[in-house]
């Protein structure tokens, strides 16, 4: 095989570009990008890298496809946008970490809002994060709100109030919801916000320290009170910020540790010389050199909603690094550098972020270690084919027959993906049960991963030799050669135990495809731990979103006994407060507003809730 793609990449051209990897299944497995396409491809087969892991990959690949650019640019741009779709096993991809929290400000808006999200997108507004310790984010979000009074509610929330809420009276909002606030003033505030944001409270408070004055000689006594409150806020949260270098300009430092093909990487970012945060990352099957490793993460890592650095600074020189600045500086739309410092606080700091660095990798791959054998001691106990990496689980909810729903959840080298988690709406025209249930949640899935080039490994269901017989009657329909289980909870004897705790003793069964006896797992096992860990999942996703549609039915069915909601007005109550509970707490002139309806009206409505 090594031969025959030698010969095709000798066909291949000598021009920028793209290749792509795939394996016998036809998986894009890699993808890589060259200015010279032939000679880049060729250099896999010369034998001049002898690192393991290129050995390794080779012997995964069957077929190398080419994809001609431009210019050595658009090839960096196509091989980020790629990874990003094909996610193949063997790049560096960073994924998006919903467990950290960011602070968003959307300009856009009319009034924008400090918002906390878990997902920085690319729509045009500016984010701050994401922050490692979500409690420094929420005490600097505390000081931001003392300091600047904008509002944080939400646009239903906002445009639907009739009275200023209690932000308001505590005078960590100025209540543009409800009161004539002068929009450039509060523009302003907008960015003093920012400059709070991106560490530049000193300005900020000699600024507010000049207006502080000139209230006290206007004798505006209550003004200069309330700047008084802001800049105590500010140099309260100055105090808590080391000042680490007299150079003011921002700079994110890059470094990483690595054991074979396992490696981490951290970044320390540095804003008006103070550190501002850190990012951590780390990535199995590394086939890269860690010159490839870095510049795979520094490409990724910035965008438009995290920001540019004016220096990123790297502990070696980098094979493309004038590709990166151009390609980053281009993003920017100002000059990026890549800098190699030999000593003072640059080279302190670059050392600061190498033992985070080995700190994360020792904190990451002791747990990465333990989630591994669980699932290679999981493989074993059910002599599955291939220790699986990519592990899905589906589970059904209804109450009654209603409101039935669908979940899939998945686990990807023994952790949560959650960016991979799925919901369903499921619909019957006949009577619904779990079986048909299952067989419509496992059709669904397995249709769009086959269109997607995404399946999992292994599929595991909540339940029964009757629904692992539903969900291989769909693969094989489909034609897939994934693995499929069904884990049942462990069950009383007929001996008469019917207690909780006599059912929660009993070991969990697994029903696999080649017999009609079920395995049953030791309680203690930690392959039993963890797969319990993937239906418990499982079942609290799919529950949580029962749960929502349980509430609007709820809500639309008591709406449609109150004379005077009809269509319309309903679907404006449901899309602004979405849940009984809310409708119960919200004041009647909110409700009024909300429902475009009289308070005569809207006090029926509390009435028939109540």
């Amino acid at each position: 095989m090594a031969s025959e793609l030698k010969q095709r990449a000798r066909r291949f051209p000598k021009e920028p570009g793209v290749y792509l990897m795939k394996d016998g299944r036809g998986e894009v497995i890699y993808i890589g990008k060259a200015k010279d396409l032939r000679a880049r491809v060729l250099n896999y087969f010369t034998g001049a890298d002898e690192r393991a892991q290129v050995k390794f990959l080779l012997q995964k690949v069957e077929r190398i496809e080419p994809i001609v650019t431009r210019s050595e640019e658009q090839a960096f741009i196509l091989e980020r946008d790629l990874i990003s779709k094909h996610k193949p096993r063997y790049n560096i991809r960073l994924k998006d970490d919903k467990a950290y929290l960011s602070i968003k400000i959307d300009l856009n808006q009319p009034w924008p809002r400090l918002e906390l999200v878990r997902k920085i997108s690319s729509d045009g507004a500016r984010y701050f994060g994401p922050y490692t310790f979500s409690y420094e984010m929420r005490n600097l979000l505390e000081v931001i709100k003392r300091a600047v009074p904008l509002r944080t509610c939400s646009d239903t929330v906002f445009y639907n109030r009739t009275r200023p809420c209690l932000e308001y009276q505590i005078k960590r909002c100025a209540g543009p919801c409800c009161l004539p606030v002068d929009r450039e003033v509060y523009l302003e505030w907008v960015k003093q916000a920012i400059s709070i944001l991106e560490g530049k409270s000193e300005a900020l408070s000699k600024k507010l320290e000049a207006q502080m004055e000139s209230a006290s000689g206007r004798l505006q006594f209550e003004e200069a009170a309330v700047l008084r409150d802001r800049i105590q806020a500010l140099r309260n949260a100055k105090t808590n910020q080391e000042m680490i270098s007299s150079d003011l300009e921002d700079r994110d430092y890059f470094s990483h540790s690595r054991e074979g093909k396992l490696a981490s990487v951290s970044v320390l970012r540095t804003r008006f010389g103070r550190i501002a945060d850190t990012a951590n990352f780390a990535f199995n099957d590394v086939v890269v050199s860690d010159q490839e490793l870095l510049s795979s993460v520094i490409g990724q890592f910035y965008d438009e909603a995290r920001g540019f650095p004016r220096e990123i600074i790297v502990p070696y020189v980098l094979s493309d690094s004038e590709l990166l600045e151009t390609v980053l500086s281009r993003r920017a739309g100002f000059a990026v550098s890549l800098v190699v410092p030999e000593r003072g606080v640059k080279h302190r700091l670059l050392k600061l972020a190498e033992v985070n660095a080995r700190q994360n990798f020792s904190m990451n791959f002791e747990e990465e270690a333990n989630a591994a054998l669980a699932v290679k001691e999981l493989a074993l106990k059910l002599k599955l084919k291939q220790i699986p990496r990519k592990i899905e689980c589906i589970d059904v909810s209804n109450l009654q027959g209603s409101d039935i729903v669908g979940a899939v959840i998945s686990f990807y080298d023994g952790k949560p993906e959650k960016e991979s988690y799925k919901r369903y709406n499921i619909s019957f025209s006949g009577k619904p049960d779990d079986f048909a249930a299952i067989h419509e949640v496992v059709s669904r899935r397995l249709q769009a991963g086959l269109q997607d080039g995404d399946l999992p490994d292994l599929l595991v269901i909540d339940g029964g030799a009757g629904q692992l017989a539903k969900a291989l009657q769909v693969r094989d329909a489909l034609k897939i050669n994934i693995e499929i289980i069904a884990l049942a909870k462990g069950r009383a004897e007929r001996s008469g135990e019917t207690s909780r705790k006599a059912a929660a003793s009993k070991p969990e069964r697994v029903f696999v495809e080649e017999s009609s006896v079920p395995i049953a797992l030791a309680s203690e096992d930690i392959a039993t731990l963890f797969i319990q860990r993937v239906r418990d999942e499982a079942h609290r996703f799919v529950l949580s979103f029962h749960r929502q549609k349980r509430s609007k039915r709820a809500l639309r069915s008591v709406l449609d006994t109150i004379s005077g909601i009809g269509p319309d007005r309903r679907a404006r109550l449901l899309r602004a407060f979405g849940s009984v509970d809310a409708m119960k707490d919200a004041p009647l002139e909110d409700l009024a507003k909300a429902g475009r309806m009289s308070k005569l009206l809207a006090e029926k409505v509390k009435k028939r809730l109540n």
